[in-house]
């Protein structure tokens, strides 16, 4: 099953090459379905072991060693998912380079997801950055070569410290134990010199919070989700923006959880800066995308804090909101490029009144912004109260703030929406068409999909709850409970 959810994605972007250009995006369809359905079967027998080795170059401790545990089961079915939204709700007429990309992106993000082993992590970890430098600058926007050179840029600088901390852990475990491995969970136990642990961290810390993206490395982010097409801003802000708190949770927390919590205030507030500068900006902004993606990023802060927190609510609301945040603001993103083709524009001051032209679009729209300002009910509820109640246990200033910006999330979310389907009728030109069965086929799965984890959050938590309080466990003393059980939320 391992081996299939690399070589799905992987042998149907081959496959693209041999079929006609007008099969291209159905046969994109067909091998992002597939993937899906592998995943759910992966989701069934996930109570079992899943493990894949292989000892590629034994005498350098590099084995090729995949796994499925709480952490990546549900950040696999969340790339899977989104990638067959992009690819569903994508034109044909984007061609079959275009879906090539992006199914050679779902085998990387795949396999980063899967990676137990750092040195097979850090080469899925660059394998993502091609793709996407790919579908941006092959974006029919003026900046979009620009806005993809950065993006590339500002993640080779990342990968670059990220690589000389990998080779850097394995070359002080190897003085400490006479042997080379990149296996995290043989590194979780080294004995780090102290005069080390700083520029470690810092290095890892980096390549994170650049993928993340967190304050103030994201430079990227703005011109990357505005030039991008709508379906590939969704994966950027859905799945790939998770590949950084992703690795704080199966890199960081392993290696230097003791070491994490001198500097648990100090990276409370760099995630509590990133929160609150993201909101603000939000408000500011007068292009429609862009609201949503600075809203994006203050959330990432929130998830942030929750993995800083260093408590057991904390990360298992990190681990839910990230997947809950991704279905949310993927769906979200689609929206906005709907809304764009029907106007014509994505400036807020040009918009307005579209819900008597629109009404199927604004419900779904509605129904999008009340999921990610985190309506009760809602996903992003769940993830939200978990976090703030692992700040509670441990830093509760950092709850009070957290609290304050959710209600800055409603102010946002709810002047993007107003902003664009109610009040005066619009100045832009006529609206076109409104959303029809194509876009219902994805709209109405996608929304299910997000009540269904509003109602039954321990669908998640219930089986990311046992890797994640082992995890929670190497930290030490920092390990803060907070009454909740061995099954997760429920």
């Amino acid at each position: 099953m391992l081996w299939a959810l690399l070589l799905v994605p992987l042998g149907m972007s081959g496959v693209l090459w041999i079929l006609p250009k007008a099969a291209a995006k159905a046969a994109a369809t067909i091998g992002a379905l597939a993937e899906v359905a592998v995943w759910a079967a992966v989701l069934v027998r996930a109570p079992h072991r899943l493990a894949l080795v292989w000892n590629w170059i034994p005498e350098w401790g590099i084995r090729f060693h995949l796994g499925v545990d709480g952490l990546s089961l549900f950040l696999l079915g969340l790339s899977a998912v989104l990638t067959w939204a992009a690819v569903f709700v994508s034109p044909a007429e984007r061609g079959r380079t275009y879906f090539f990309w992006l199914l050679l992106l779902e085998f990387a993000t795949m396999g980063l997801f899967l990676a137990l082993n750092l040195f097979v992590f850090y080469l899925f970890w660059e394998a993502i950055l091609i793709p996407i430098f790919f579908l941006l600058s092959a974006a029919p926007r003026p900046q979009a070569r620009a806005a993809a050179l950065k993006w590339l840029i500002m993640n080779l600088v990342g990968s670059l410290f990220m690589l000389v901390g990998i080779v850097a852990v394995a070359v002080i475990h190897a003085e400490v134990t006479g042997r080379y491995t990149f296996e995290i969970a043989a590194l979780a136990g080294t004995p780090w010199p102290a005069g080390s642990v700083g520029w470690l961290l810092t290095a890892f810390l980096i390549a994170f919070a650049i993928k993340a993206p967190l304050w103030p490395l994201h430079g990227w982010m703005p011109e990357a989700y505005s030039e991008a097409p709508a379906p590939v801003t969704a994966l950027l802000a859905g799945v790939l923006s998770k590949a950084g708190i992703f690795g704080l949770l199966r890199v960081l927390l392993p290696l230097f959880g003791p070491a994490l919590v001198p500097l648990r205030m100090g990276l409370l507030v760099w995630a509590a800066v990133d929160l609150v500068y993201g909101a603000l900006v939000a408000l500011r902004q007068k292009d429609t995308k862009l609201v949503a993606a600075y809203a994006s990023m203050s959330h990432l802060g929130m998830i942030a804090l929750g993995v800083f927190s260093l408590t057991r609510a904390g990360i298992l609301g990190a681990t839910f909101q990230m997947v809950a945040h991704g279905l949310m603001v993927g769906g979200l993103f689609i929206l906005l490029g709907w809304l764009e083709e029907a106007t014509g524009t994505r400036e807020l001051g040009r918009l307005g009144g579209l819900s008597r032209h629109l009404p199927r679009l604004a419900a779904y729209f509605q129904f999008f912004a009340l999921a990610v300002l985190g309506l009760p009910g809602l996903p992003g509820f769940v993830g939200e109260y978990l976090i703030v109640q692992g700040l509670v246990a441990g830093a509760v200033g950092f709850a009070v703030v957290a609290v304050i910006v959710l209600v800055v999330a409603a102010w946002y979310m709810l002047r993007l929406f107003q902003g664009t389907m109610q009040g005066p009728p619009p100045t832009a030109p006529a609206p076109g068409r409104d959303l029809g069965p194509r876009q219902l086929a994805f709209v109405l799965p996608m929304a299910g999909l997000i009540l269904l984890l509003g109602v039954w959050p321990a669908s998640i938590t219930s089986r990311a709850a046992p890797t994640l309080y082992r995890a929670v466990g190497l930290v030490g003393h920092a390990a803060v409970g907070t009454g909740i059980g061995k099954g997760g939320m429920r």
